[in-house]
């Protein structure tokens, strides 16, 4: 009889890279969902290290002047170029609680480099470059799964996972007078507490899967500065040493909620390799200060490619592309896990 590898969390990693995991070796697609569950099984641990890097960048162009005929523009013309890379390593665990049941606990580490060049055309042509690096402690996740049903296709799961805020918080951190982080940020900030309804519909050798849920960021205190010059408030642009001093009190920020779907297809290649391909989209709304709502609403699309390859009876690898299709999403995502069974 033909084996057949499915890797589960795979399907979910195309939606959710923090779900990728990798399940046992069965008979068919659907004799696994059926007998194994998605789950990882009751009594059973896995451990998966993973890594992840994430390019995004952003170009914006500022005109400060006057039109006096309109070929001919008096002022200062600012282009600005910003590409952020961040790396972030990782470690989860994962416990069956039951067929049914599984719990998780994924801890990251985050390593930022930021980089910023202006270009000022003025009559002194100028170019600046700005960077800022730095890394440490993310935001660890919890999460528990519900698988509803055994017996019959679709199978449907149920999510609620829990963001700390265990990362170095961008509200606490300083800028320095260029206005750029002096220690990039590790995590949000916030809290947040994220339920998620999963459809999965095995239609052998191929997955069919459908995910969605809700993000809630709970409000946070954000740390006011100011920059200063000797003692006195900087701004007229003159040379001299400059300080950050932290003033009395704090803001409100409440970062704006979420929601996400996303869909895709699995299929099973051979007994070792499987590949999945996805689309999401994520609506994050309008955040909030002191009350007042603050910047706009964020589009986010991706489209997600996947592959599982089985190492052992034990450990597999799995590995995803994502590519943004909106200008608010990430360039480019790859992933990387190795999830191991014991």
């Amino acid at each position: 009889m033909e084996r057949t590898i499915i890797s589960a969390s795979l399907l979910l990693f195309a939606v959710s890279t923090a779900q990728a995991q990798d399940r046992q070796v069965v008979d068919t697609v659907a004799n696994a969902l059926k007998a194994q569950g998605v789950m990882t099984a009751q009594g059973k641990f896995e451990l998966e290290p993973s890594f992840s890097y994430s390019q995004n960048s952003a170009n914006r162009i500022s005109i400060l002047g006057f039109t006096q005929v309109p070929a001919l523009l008096v002022g200062i013309i600012e282009a600005e170029d910003a590409d952020y890379t961040t790396f972030t390593g990782a470690l989860a665990v994962r416990y069956g609680l039951t067929n049914r049941i599984e719990l998780e606990l994924r801890a990251p580490w985050v390593y930022r480099y930021d980089s910023i060049t202006k270009r000022v055309a003025s009559q002194n042509d100028e170019t600046k470059t700005l960077t800022s690096s730095g890394g440490g402690l993310g935001d660890i996740e919890a999460a528990v799964r519900y698988q509803f049903n055994l017996e019959s296709a679709p199978y449907w799961i149920g999510g609620l996972r829990v963001k700390s805020d265990t990362g170095r918080s961008p509200f606490e951190q300083a800028l320095d007078e260029n206005g750029i982080f002096k220690d990039p940020a590790t995590g949000s900030g916030s809290w947040s507490l994220e339920p998620s309804l999963t459809m999965i519909y095995p239609l052998d050798p191929a997955v069919i899967f459908v995910t969605g849920g809700y993000t809630w960021n709970m409000e946070t205190d954000a740390a006011r500065f100011d920059i200063t010059r000797d003692g006195e408030t900087a701004g007229d642009g003159s040379a001299g040493d400059f300080d950050v001093v932290r003033l009395p009190g704090t803001n409100k920020v409440d970062l704006g909620d979420s929601f996400f779907l996303g869909m895709g297809m699995g299929f099973a290649v051979n007994d070792r390799l499987s590949f999945s391909l996805g689309i999401n989209h994520r609506t994050v709304l309008e955040s909030s200060l002191n009350g007042r709502k603050s910047g706009e609403v964020l589009q986010i699309d991706s489209l997600t490619t996947g592959f599982s390859l089985a190492l052992n009876e034990r450990t597999s690898l799995n590995w995803s592309l994502q590519a943004g299709l909106t200008e608010d999403a990430p360039d480019v995502q790859l992933n990387f896990g190795i999830p191991i069974r014991f």
